[in-house]
């Protein structure tokens, strides 16, 4: 089964923090994934909390860099936000179904990721292919 680029690339930002030596879009592309995986797995909250603030920073600036400008200023105002500012059952529970309001599912995530290779490639580090 062979992948395209956008798959590599993709797994590259997943699984190798964007890889060695990572274009800005590939950072952009790694901060944003560690924080979708984290709510994914954990909540929003433990997300928030897991992240030392320059990943979260980064993370913020993933979505900003891929156009999700909601979910952008919705954590940039996390510290004053009631439903991020404090993690309880209810505020947890608000959060997930805020986070869903701007990320419905991973394929809106990678549905972005693919329209803005396909403006700004050069912004990604390039793939490379080794055949054994």
């Amino acid at each position: 089964m062979s992948r395209t680029i956008t798959d590599q690339i993709w797994n590259r930002a997943a699984q190798e923090d964007g890889g060695a030596f990572p274009g800005p879009g590939d950072r952009a592309l790694a901060a944003l994934l560690r924080l979708h995986g984290l709510s994914m797995n954990g909540g929003v909250h433990h997300a928030i909390e897991c992240l030392a603030p320059g990943e979260l920073a980064d993370a913020i600036e993933g979505f900003a860099y891929f156009g999700f400008d909601g979910i952008t200023e919705w954590l940039r105002a996390a510290s004053s936000d009631p439903v991020l500012r404090e993690w309880t059952d209810e505020t947890e529970i608000a959060a997930l179904y805020r986070y869903a309001e701007f990320i419905p599912d991973d394929d809106c995530l990678v549905a972005r990721f693919e329209a803005l290779y396909q403006q700004r490639a050069s912004e990604f580090a390039p793939v490379v292919n080794v055949h054994s």
